[in-house]
């Protein structure tokens, strides 16, 4: 015996050096073969994981059932036989359990099995996702809407066929037409629904007895199968306006009628939209199922669905800017006999979304019918869109208590944030009480407080110079307080359209934001880039001063899409300086080619300083548009270009290649400056950055300033030339005689400041009454060799903006003792003001 043992283990020991995996292989081939057989013997429905699990079952059971019949015999004792007879039907009755009864309960777990493991799941979780779509637009985008149920209908064309029979149908069809003739209660009524019910969730591509199946389980189905059976039914026949009505059906015969009234609404509204328009596909058989299911209805349900019907139809004749008829708005004005139907699917990503900084303002108006007895200030909502104005129009049942029983929104903006914020603050509204309480359609209206771009850049020019201004003063207060006025300024910036709605359905607070930045700044700069192929394209003039007319011209044009767009602005602008400068340093040269005529440069450069403050609008983080403004004040008006050039600086950081990039294309700009403008920008921007460059931040002279032998000290320390001769835009004083602000009368003393001739006392400035009543200030003054100022700066501010301006003017009117042999001086005087 041991010798044969010995055998055996040397044989399969050979065998598994020759063959290592013949064990796994032997043990496959062995359970394949009993698979093959249970799957013979078994009905075809029955799956491999339930093969498997009936195979151990059984041998489990076998050799339990073996082991207790043995120790029955062995210990004389009945119970252990009792037991093995007890595993063998536990076996048996799971086993038929997990067996199809007959032929046809094996053809329906079969081809629900399909339905399972094919397009049709793919296509059930589409539709699921496309009906809660469709009923958040239905209310403010009904084309949108019809697209998303045609895109069911293409969809539901391309899935495969299921595998049932023709009697299938036969049966089911029988059962619809008993439920059709018999009334409800009857043992007939009853074994029809239990056929419908049997078939209605695989005989998915039959519409009629789908919608039979919904309608007749109305009564005796839970709120998870009346969902599942409306969703069969649109699923089957999307372009239906009937089964957007079944849908609605399902929604009202819910256990809890009172959160899903607004979706039955909606469904309504759906189908009434099919019913108008050309793609909607009328069944005549689903009316007569609709007509006797709306007659089975409860009386609180029935009731339900005729008053929403009435409001979707006035609905519509409210869209249509026509009247509807009596009877229509009678019926919509009936209270729904519901409790607690108000809209809680408010969405919390308003919150979220001012982290942005997205704030845009406005104000919120509330017309209704009945007056609100406890109406509070509505919130402007928190969005990243800019949106003129919007109106939500709420349906609004009144118990007669005069609180709020149903509230959702009838009429949408469009954007969900006005509409959540509508049914939010009217939630806790009270109206006047009535016997038998009443509907109203109250209108809340979203308007923006915003500008358009000519009013913005009216305000935003203003606030600019005084913004500058106070940094070129060094006055510390000024700064604080213009600041907080540009940023509530930025507020009422004008449409940006690069914003994407956000919806419910497609909002996802969980998102990376950058993603979505990055794709929008490609988008941009793909119209920058084809903006300039375009430009290349155009025709070559007879001279140079044509192609570039030609060119600003074109790039005009192409602004008035583009407003939104701060590449676009910016080339613009940089563009137009650019020419601004290249014209007026070559008027003398070449008079036969560039305009002699001074209101075309003066408007220009006009163009070029707004698009510079479009760009700094559109993006005020940037240094190159802060540049670009200040370039155009250089000659105009030093100090605002000196401010500009401030606000620059601090925008300046330590190299990187975005910073590379906007000083690139800005450097194509400060190339075509010359003569006395070059070195007005030189030594302005020099001592700007003196004061203001954040901390170990650097300056390269000969990139920054254009300089290859002055360092930015001695650019700083330097006198400012006069204004180029070419120049077409001079300084205009900034005050006049009288200014009436108020009766404190300020005089300027100048007796200390040994000006050269008389003493020329200022015109009396009214100031405010914040102003302060006495004082010093420190002026510098870039002198030329005549000993005419050209440039007048403070080194110390009075305090008052008004006082400030009437001293510069005066100053721009000294004459100094001149220095001929020199190139200019820089002086510091001290002025004394008092009441």
């Amino acid at each position: 015996m041991k010798k044969r043992i010995k055998l055996i283990l040397i044989i399969i020991g050979v065998i598994t050096l020759l063959f290592p995996f013949w064990l796994p292989a032997f043990l496959v081939s062995t359970f394949s073969l009993i698979d093959g057989f249970n799957s013979k013997i078994l009905p075809a429905s029955v799956r491999f994981d339930e093969r498997n699990f009936l195979l151990g079952l059984w041998l489990g059971s076998l050799i339990m059932t073996i082991v207790m019949l043995l120790q029955s015999w062995r210990a004389k004792n009945i119970y252990y036989l009792f037991g093995g007879g007890l595993v063998l039907l536990m076996a048996l009755g799971v086993s038929f359990s997990v067996i199809p009864k007959n032929e046809l309960e094996d053809r329906r777990r079969f081809v629900l099995q399909n339905i399972e493991q094919s397009e049709w799941q793919n296509f059930h979780y589409f539709v699921v996702n496309s009906e809660d779509e469709i009923r958040n637009i239905i209310r403010s985008n009904q084309p949108k809407a019809l697209a998303s149920i045609s895109a069911i209908e293409k969809a539901r064309i391309a899935l495969p066929g299921l595998d049932y029979f023709s009697d299938d149908v036969a049966v089911a069809t029988k059962a619809k037409e008993a439920y059709l003739v018999h009334t409800k209660g009857t043992s007939e009524y009853a074994e029809a629904a239990k056929i419908l019910n049997f078939y209605g969730d695989w005989l998915l591509n039959q519409p009629e007895i789908m919608v039979a199946q919904a309608l007749a389980s109305l009564s005796n189905s839970n709120d998870a199968q009346l969902t599942q059976s409306g969703i069969n039914v649109i699923a089957v026949a999307p372009l239906s306006p009937e089964a957007w009505q079944v849908l609605a059906l399902t929604y009202i015969a819910h256990r809890s009628p009172d959160a899903q009234i607004e979706k039955a609404m909606l469904a309504l509204m759906v189908a009434d939209t099919l019913k108008q328009a050309k793609q909607g596909h009328n069944d005549i058989s689903a009316q007569q199922l609709l007509k006797k299911a709306i007659s089975e209805l409860t009386e609180n349900q029935r009731q339900i669905y005729q008053i929403l019907q009435a409001r979707v139809i006035e609905d519509r004749f409210y869209r249509q800017n026509s009247t509807p008829p009596e009877e229509v708005t009678k019926l919509a004005n009936q209270r729904l006999p519901v409790s607690n139907a108000i809209n809680n699917d408010l969405t919390t990503y308003l919150e979220m979304q001012s982290m942005m900084g997205k704030e845009y303002p406005g104000e919120v108006i509330v017309e209704s019918p009945h007056e609100v007895k406890n109406l509070t200030e509505i919130r402007y909502p928190t969005i990243r869109r800019y949106i003129p104005r919007a109106e939500v129009i709420l349906s609004v049942d009144v118990d007669p208590q005069g609180r709020i029983s149903g509230l959702w929104v009838q009429n949408s903006s469009g954007v969900d944030a006005f509409d959540d914020q509508a049914v939010s603050a009217a939630r806790h509204w009270r109206f006047m009480p009535n016997k038998d309480g009443y509907r109203q359609r109250v209108t809340v209206r979203f308007e923006s407080t915003r500008l358009g771009w000519k009013e913005y850049s009216v305000k935003l020019q203003s606030t600019l110079i005084k913004l500058v201004k106070a940094y070129a003063r060094q006055e510390a207060k000024g700064i604080t307080l213009t600041e907080n006025v540009y940023s509530e300024l930025k507020k009422q910036a004008p449409e940006l359209n690069d914003e994407r709605e956000v919806t419910r359905s497609s909002y996802d607070p969980y998102a990376s934001y950058y993603p979505r930045l990055s794709q929008k700044q490609q988008e941009k700069r793909a119209t920058l880039q084809a903006i300039l192929k375009e430009l290349q394209t155009l025709p070559n003039g007879a001279n140079n001063h044509e192609n570039w007319d030609n060119s600003i011209r074109f790039l005009n044009e192409k602004l008035v899409m583009n407003q939104d767009n701060d590449d676009v602005v910016r080339m613009v602008a940089r563009f137009e300086l650019q020419y601004y400068n290249v014209g007026t340093n070559n008027l003398t040269r070449s008079p036969n080619i560039y305009p002699q005529d001074k209101e075309y440069w003066q408007t220009l450069l006009l163009k070029a300083r707004t698009h510079f403050e479009q760009a700094i609008a559109l993006d005020p983080e940037r240094e190159d548009v802060w540049l670009g403004w200040g370039i155009t004040w250089l000659d105009e008006d030093p100090e605002i270009a000196a401010g500009a050039f401030a606000k620059a600086a601090q925008q300046k950081s330590k190299e990187s290649i975005s910073s590379l990039m906007q000083m690139l294309e800005m450097r194509m700009v400060i190339n075509t400056l010359e003569g006395a403008r070059l070195e007005r920008y030189q030594t302005l921007r020099a001592r700007m950055d003196m004061r203001y460059l954040p901390e170990g931040v650097e300056v390269k002279p000969s990139d920054d300033y254009l300089s290859d032998d002055l360092t930015q000290i001695q650019l700083a320390q330097r006198a400012i030339p006069a204004s180029d001769p070419n120049s077409k835009v001079v300084r205009s004083f900034l005050n006049t005689d009288k200014i009436e602000q108020s009766n404190r009368t300020f005089s300027v003393d100048f007796s200390s400041a040994n000006i050269k001739g008389s003493n020329q006392p200022l015109p009396k400035v009214n100031a405010p009454d914040s102003a302060p009543k006495t004082g010093d200030m420190i002026l510098q003054l870039d002198v030329d060799p005549q000993g005419v100022p050209t440039v007048v700066l403070l080194k110390s501010s009075s305090g008052d903006m008004s006082i400030d301006d009437a001293v510069i003017d005066a100053a721009y009117q000294w004459r100094f003792n001149g220095s001929p042999t020199r190139k200019g001086n820089v002086l510091l005087i001290s002025v004394q003001f008092s009441q």
